[in-house]
């Protein structure tokens, strides 16, 4: 039986990629994203989170709805209002039409979570329910995203600063398996959480020098106080002056922490490309 399958965010990294790999096995994919996403394969149809009402064509005769899609312009109540209101509104919209719901959330989102993004993830995934299911990939290795947002600053940075000591927890995982991962939730119908990520941790300091390493850069590591650096981010915001770093930012890594992945990967029979295979640094020349 084909699968046919909405996905919004279908312009970013993630979503773009999982609208791709669906599409080339076979499954009928409805591309939903802001601007025009040409994937080969796919029907496009315009999404925003804002939005009141949902094209119901957009959703027409899909067997499944992934909700990809997520705002991180700013920070505060506003923001988290916006990306909780419009995945509600998308699964219910979803339920109408008789399709499963699955939201991409983030190893960012706990009870603890102290960011907008997390907090915003964490309300999503609180309002859901078991006929629902929800995903939480590690930091999805790529070229694209946060990590490559990340490779960039490490790049241009003259000096790495590491906040919070650096001993903070990160599981990774490359993005051509966390599209299979998803795919296979799709596919199989399952309900329930799944954590997505390589089992074993990279610690903050772990995870630069890898970076670092792979891009060929020699850059030092300067460890900096946590609380002190937020604070000043947060005045130097308030006056409007713009810095590689934000305030999101440290809150983002400030509470970081493991999750379990092995029952879910072995739930979906999902081997995962190891630490050495991962894309650590795409489009690196010379």
């Amino acid at each position: 039986m084909t699968l046919r399958a909405a996905i919004t965010g279908a312009g970013g990294f993630l979503g773009s990629t999982l609208a791709r790999r669906l599409a080339a096995g076979g499954a009928e994919v409805a591309a939903l994203s802001r601007s025009r996403a040409d994937i080969p394969g796919t029907r496009w149809h315009h999404y925003e989170l804002s939005d009141a009402s949902i094209d119901p064509a957009a959703l027409e005769g899909a067997d499944v709805v992934v909700h990809a899609a997520f705002s991180a312009a700013g920070a505060g109540p506003e923001l988290e209002k916006l990306n909780y209101d419009a995945a509600l509104r998308l699964r219910d919209a979803a339920r109408k039409k008789g399709a499963r719901f699955i939201f991409i959330s983030s190893m960012s989102a706990h009870e603890e979570a102290a960011s907008a993004y997390g907090r915003a993830k964490w309300a999503i995934e609180k309002a859901l329910d078991p006929a629902d299911a929800i995903v939480r990939p590690g930091l999805i290795v790529g070229p694209g995203g946060l990590y490559a947002r990340m490779l960039g600053q490490l790049r241009g940075a003259p000096v790495i600063p590491l906040f919070y000591g650096g001993g903070q927890p990160v599981q990774v995982i490359g993005v051509d398996d966390a599209a299979e991962g998803i795919g296979r939730v799709a596919a199989r119908r399952e309900t329930g959480a799944f954590n997505l990520a390589l089992p074993q941790p990279l610690t903050i300091r772990e995870l630069y020098g890898r970076m670092l390493a792979a891009a060929g850069l020699n850059r030092p590591i300067l460890p900096l106080p946590g609380g002190p650096a937020l604070l000043a981010v947060k005045f130097c915001e308030k006056l409007g002056l713009r810095l590689p770093i934000t305030s999101e930012n440290l809150l983002g890594l400030k509470h970081l922490r493991r999750f379990e992945t092995a029952g879910s990967l072995a739930r979906l029979g999902l081997a995962l490309a190891p630490l050495d295979e991962l894309p650590w640094a795409p489009g690196k020349t010379g």
